[in-house]
């Protein structure tokens, strides 16, 4: 099966370069796009406090990176930012307002257990703090 060029894929299932792989036809030497694999290994939780942003989700390297003292600074409340970013990662091809709007929608609905399953992977990760 052959994946359709980047341009005559509808709207919705455009993904960016960075999260796909270029795959050269030999018919026609004409420059495909396919999307990378889903399941290349687990996920990495890492607190990084130099980042400028709450959270981030790097695709290609599966990484989600958190910055706490962001967090810790402006009040804002790290289980939103967690659930905001494991959203991101079960849902790559979402936009970021779409993501935004579950977040709000869904977050009040977390049970105890989930929110202490969210927690748990930044205690359990490697910490990269600012200097």
């Amino acid at each position: 099966m052959t994946a359709a060029p980047l341009d005559r894929l509808p709207k919705g299932n455009r993904v960016g370069l960075s999260a796909m792989k270029k795959v050269r036809r030999k018919a026609h030497a004409q420059t495909t796009i396919l999307p990378a694999k889903a399941h290349d290994g687990p996920w990495r939780w890492i607190v990084d406090n130099r980042m400028r942003d709450y959270g981030e989700t790097n695709f290609e390297r599966r990484i989600v990176r958190i910055n706490r003292e962001l967090h810790r600074k402006d009040g804002e409340l790290l289980i939103d930012t967690l659930f905001h970013e494991e959203l991101h990662r079960m849902f790559p091809y979402l936009s970021e307002r779409a993501v935004c709007g579950m977040t709000k929608l869904l977050l009040p609905t977390l049970s105890p257990r989930y929110r202490a399953r969210l927690y748990a992977r930044l205690r359990h990760t490697s910490c990269r703090h600012s200097s």
